[in-house]
């Protein structure tokens, strides 16, 4: 098996680093509709993401001789990836479940005991979680490649995922200066991919990091808002 080149990296982590666009997505949301429409919009786009990333990994894997981009994935590939799933649908689906399962918790707290997260209600926790899996992981793998000394679990290194932990949080940087995100929100969630790397889960990382992000920033918030409550009253 060929060593990955960074070229080939850069070119694997295409698909799923177009999640990304659900930070625009969820502005657009956000700003011209309502506050709360932004997750909705989000969770619809995401959607609409996962059913084209199906789509596109069912016609390579099972009806190959219609997959119009083989020439490009046989060389960005590795072996065992040719008959599974791509890193892309995993993505997408823990997108859509921290969207998803923000939204449902944030309107059951705000409903049910008038107890509002702010960031989890309007979508930016989750945005935070695919900003820095997006960006941190891509790049964790790419450091991993070029500066990769000390082995971790699978073929992750330590230097990867120091890597991901510094992109990640510079992923995170625009929703502290256009938003006013607290930068601790960021610093969360690029520990909690570093914690991710470190361990290595036999989970596929794709599907883990979203969901491990958003849920550690989800109780995160509820803490500050409970010892604000606390302090304020």
């Amino acid at each position: 098996m060929a060593k990955p080149t960074l070229r080939m990296e850069a070119q694997r982590k295409f698909f799923h680093s177009l999640m990304i666009l659900v930070a625009i997505v969820n502005w657009i949301g956000t700003q011209i509709l309502l506050p709360i429409q932004g997750p909705l919009l989000s969770i619809g786009f995401t959607g609409i993401c996962l059913v084209f990333f199906v789509g596109f990994e069912f016609t390579r894997v099972r009806v190959y001789g219609y997959f119009p981009f083989r020439h490009i994935t046989d060389r960005v590939m590795r072996p065992k990836e040719k008959t599974k799933l791509g890193a892309s649908v995993y993505f997408a689906v823990g997108t859509l479940l921290i969207f998803l399962s923000l939204y449902l918790v944030s309107n059951l707290l705000q409903n049910w005991f008038n107890f509002s997260c702010t960031l989890m209600l309007t979508g930016w926790l989750a945005v935070t979680a695919v900003l820095v899996s997006a960006i941190g992981d891509g790049a964790a793998a790419i450091v991993g490649i070029k500066f990769g000394r000390r082995k971790l679990r699978g073929n992750r290194t330590l230097e990867g995922a120091i890597g991901g932990f510094f992109f990640g949080f510079l992923a995170f940087l625009p929703l502290w200066f256009l938003l006013g995100i607290h930068w601790l929100y960021g610093l969360i969630a690029a520990s909690v991919l570093f914690l991710v790397d470190v361990v290595s889960p036999t989970i596929n990382d794709n599907l883990v990091n979203p969901v491990a992000i958003g849920f550690t920033l989800a109780f995160f918030e509820i803490a500050v808002v409970l010892f604000m409550s606390i302090g304020g009253g």
